[in-house]
């Protein structure tokens, strides 16, 4: 051969050893034509897929609802599926003398539930039917000189309630009561929700069984509600719906954020009063009467035999539940197929289904990662959430974190995918790790604690997304 010929040969074989070198260490040369190096770009970047997993994801803000103050009495299955508990108390119960408040109850039962990993919501009636005392509200109330009626409950003959819901001293010994109640409970991380229950019987907004007792106005509601908002800034509230009469005030409130509940799904109501919650504020089913009950009278409007299972579906979707009352062991045993499966309907219900990422990355440099998301719930999420990734190393442990500021978990909307790109910077030494990312209600949490619907290996909620190396330049 020529020497020129093979001088030529020797330099194209050269730079195109080069090449190869630069395409499998991901370095771009500015030498080569643009096509090669969108060819060295593009074998650094990896894309994963996820697929949905048929299994439960039991999650905060949303779910079952387990009834109770306190774990004891419920089932191992029923405790594993409830995401929170609830119960009512009674004002007179917490505030027997005025201004002498005995937090005992609620305390009690934070920390019983606490203790069980659980949060726990309740609400405070004035006035209940099945309770069995005299006075629901304080009796010092009535001593102020509110007025009062008197009816025969169900287990007290001569209970006494209040006549005028909007008597302005009433009013003013309720002001008083929740805002002391705001100030021990406010922004307790514990706590789930506060249902608004000072007026009507059950505090559900009507006046059953109370004869002589007057119907409050839509104005007079409010008034009770902006006493609860002053209150509790910092924690989900509740109002109950009673009758059409306040249809605008249910409107109202869901405006100022304070989620709607319907007492008496499978009774008399289908959930349809919930609707104007849909995008708005979370909403909650809870249930006429047990399951035991429905399923063994079979005579509720709503519920009837072997029609029970297809309506408590149907009712949770229409109202877009993000909660519903659990009943009781017997449910969770018969009905377990339906329950994992509304499990992951009720509220949000995140999906990853998609990410892109360099396979290697520089220590302390910026790059893109690429995210598809998607919400398969029946609403979007409603408490605090932030998105988070990580790198661990061999032994499983976090080696750095970063926030994936360009991802917005209250955008995600149901039965839409929702792409999203972020920047994230790691600063680790050289060497292989396992990019992992975690949804966070509280981001000064050590761990995530809002878990995604994916297969995928998850090591303290952290979901194991793939392989990345890391450079030191």
């Amino acid at each position: 051969m020529h020497s020129k010929e093979r001088f030529r040969m020797i330099r194209f074989e050269m730079k195109t050893l080069t090449f190869l070198a630069a395409v499998i260490a991901g370095m771009t040369l500015g030498s080569f034509s643009g096509s090669a190096l969108a060819a060295a770009a593009g074998d650094n970047i990896q894309t994963l897929k996820f697929s949905a997993s048929p299994n439960p994801v039991v999650n905060p803000g949303k779910g079952w609802v387990i009834y109770g103050e306190s774990p004891k009495g419920h089932s191992p299955e029923a405790l594993g599926v409830c995401s929170s508990a609830y119960t009512r108390f009674r004002w007179s119960a917490l505030e027997p003398e005025e201004g002498k408040f005995n937090w005992a109850p609620i305390d009690n039962a934070l920390d019983a539930w606490s203790k069980a990993g659980k949060q726990f919501g309740f609400g405070v009636m004035c006035e209940s039917f099945h309770s069995n005392i005299k006075y629901n509200t304080p009796k010092w109330v009535y001593d102020a000189g509110v007025p009062s009626i008197q009816y025969d409950g169900f287990k007290v003959k001569g209970m006494v309630a209040p006549k005028q819901w909007d008597n302005p001293i009433f009013l003013e010994k309720l002001k008083n009561f929740i805002d002391a109640m705001g100030k021990r409970y406010n922004g307790d991380p514990r706590i789930s929700l506060i249902d608004i229950r000072s007026y009507g019987q059950w505090g559900e907004g009507h006046l059953g069984h109370l004869k002589g007792s007057e119907r409050i106005s839509p104005d007079g509601l409010k008034r009770h509600i902006r006493i609860h908002l002053d209150a509790f800034n910092r924690t989900r509230l509740f109002l109950p719906w009673g009758e059409k009469l306040y249809d605008s005030v249910y409107d109202w409130a869901a405006e100022q954020g304070v989620g709607l509940r319907r007492d008496g799904i499978l009774g008399n109501s289908n959930g349809s009063e919930l609707i104007r919650c849909k995008g708005r504020v979370p909403a909650f089913g809870e249930w006429y009467d047990s399951y035991d009950r429905h399923k063994m009278q079979g005579g509720w409007q709503y519920a009837r035999g072997d029609k029970l299972e297809e309506r408590i579906l149907a009712d949770t979707v229409r109202g877009a539940f993000t909660y519903q009352n659990l009943g009781t062991g017997l449910f969770v045993k018969e009905k377990r197929p339906l329950i994992d499966k509304l499990t992951n309907m009720m509220g949000y219900h995140f999906l990853l289904n998609e990410v892109s990422l360099p396979r290697r990355i520089t220590s302390g440099k910026d790059f893109e990662a690429s995210f598809r998301w998607e919400n398969a719930g029946l609403a979007i999420i409603f408490i605090p959430c932030s998105v988070t990734a990580a790198l661990l190393d061999k032994d499983g442990k976090i080696a750095d974190k970063c926030p994936v500021k360009g991802c917005h978990p209250e955008k995600w909307v149901p039965g839409k995918q929702i792409s999203e790109t972020s920047t994230l910077k790691f600063s680790v030494p050289p060497g292989s790790y396992r990019l992992a990312v975690g949804l966070f209600s509280d981001p000064v949490r050590r761990n995530p604690d809002i878990r995604l619907g994916i297969e995928s290996d998850a090591v303290d909620n952290w979901h194991i997304l793939g392989n990345i190396s890391v450079t030191s330049n």
